[in-house]
């Protein structure tokens, strides 16, 4: 479902921050990391583990074979849109590269742990939803805050997105990204809108299936599928966001140093390198 793309690319992401020795052991064990996040999610029973731990394995197989290569060429085409300031375009055409990434996972996924759905009982689907709410408190809070707290917020964020990636910017530099990223929309409601309707799809249809299990083919359909009702519904929204912060980005990277520029292709390099050493451990 829903939580493991989010939780194999907050593994995978985590550990090309570290060195490569620890970007191996922390691979290796992202199996483990994603098993107990639905053991939280779902309650899940002895059996239940033992099963989801012999797929999770098949699928890091998968992903260190297939997907690794294509996350070192991803970074590579990154580093070398950055280096003279990534444009509009290079930009959509990363972020396009992203989501087909995220969707050959959400597929793989379904194909690989699909059939835990047949063992899910009426107590564990209420264990998601319970486990959807709690993870969905952040999003809620956003929500209720004002439009200028609201503002404060997204500001900040990607403040200090951009800073972690460029180096600490000077005071005029500062206030000249932060006017340019007041342009940007809000994403937030209508992403929060998307995923809980998504969500409500998914728990409708696991309950429907519950005891003789869910065809592949519909879970795939709730997740990916760009012409369901609240996919269609989000995606002016979507559109308009990436959009927006890739215009803004251009010309936030115009404005930077080729010392900033630099530091942000090192590390696309350095993550392309641990990647390169990790795939080439199979």
């Amino acid at each position: 479902m829903n939580i493991f793309p989010r939780t194999l690319f907050a593994c995978v992401v985590a550990l090309l921050l570290g060195s490569c020795s620890l970007a191996d052991v922390a691979y290796d064990n992202a199996p483990y990391l994603v098993g107990s996040e639905f053991e939280d999610a779902f309650d899940l029973s002895e059996t239940q583990l033992a099963q989801l731990d012999s797929r999770l394995q098949q699928f890091f197989t998968w992903h260190r074979e297939e997907e690794l290569v294509q996350y070192r060429e991803f970074l590579e085409r990154a580093a070398l849109a950055s280096a003279d300031g990534i444009t509009e375009t290079e930009f959509l055409e990363l972020q396009n590269d992203v989501m087909a990434a995220r969707n050959r996972l959400f597929e793989k996924a379904i194909d690989s742990l699909g059939d835990l759905a047949v063992s899910l009982t009426p107590q564990q689907i209420a264990s998601f939803e319970e486990y959807f709410v709690d993870s969905s408190e952040r999003y809620r809070d956003y929500l209720e805050k004002s439009e200028q707290q609201r503002e404060i917020y997204r500001l900040d964020r990607d403040l200090e997105r951009l800073e972690d990636w460029f180096g600490e910017f000077d005071f005029f530099l500062e206030q000249k990204v932060t006017a340019r990223l007041l342009e940007v929309p809000d994403i937030y409601p209508s992403w929060v809108e998307f995923r809980e309707k998504r969500h409500q799809t998914l728990v409708s249809a696991l309950r429907d299936s519950a005891g003789k299990g869910i065809d592949p083919q519909r879970l795939k359909q709730i997740m990916l599928n760009p012409d369901t009702d609240y996919a269609r519904a989000f995606e002016p929204a979507r559109q308009a966001y990436w959009q927006g912060y890739a215009a803004a980005l251009a010309d936030i990277s115009s404005w930077l140093s080729d010392r900033q520029r630099q530091r942000a292709v090192n590390r696309l390099q350095r993550y392309a390198s641990i990647i390169d050493q990790l795939s080439s451990q199979n």
